[in-house]
């Protein structure tokens, strides 16, 4: 805690200007088979794909907020 799941990781990294994407919003289960709540509860995704200087400075604010706690 407070990083320990995807939704409060992500409104964190928004407040330090920084998208990520919760990784259940990935999670496909068709004809809601599986119960319960998503595996992948946990997870972040990131893309790598902007420029470097985009790149180190969304990862300079991560740093930044996950040293604040």
């Amino acid at each position: 805690a407070p990083f320990n799941d995807g939704m409060s990781f992500f409104r964190k990294a928004l407040e330090h200007r920084v998208l990520t994407v919760p990784g259940e919003f990935f999670d496909v289960n068709p004809g809601k088979v599986r119960k319960g709540t998503s595996p992948f509860k946990q997870w972040m995704r990131f893309s790598f794909g902007p420029p470097m200087d985009n790149m180190q400075a969304g990862l300079d604010r991560l740093e930044q907020m996950l040293r604040q706690g």
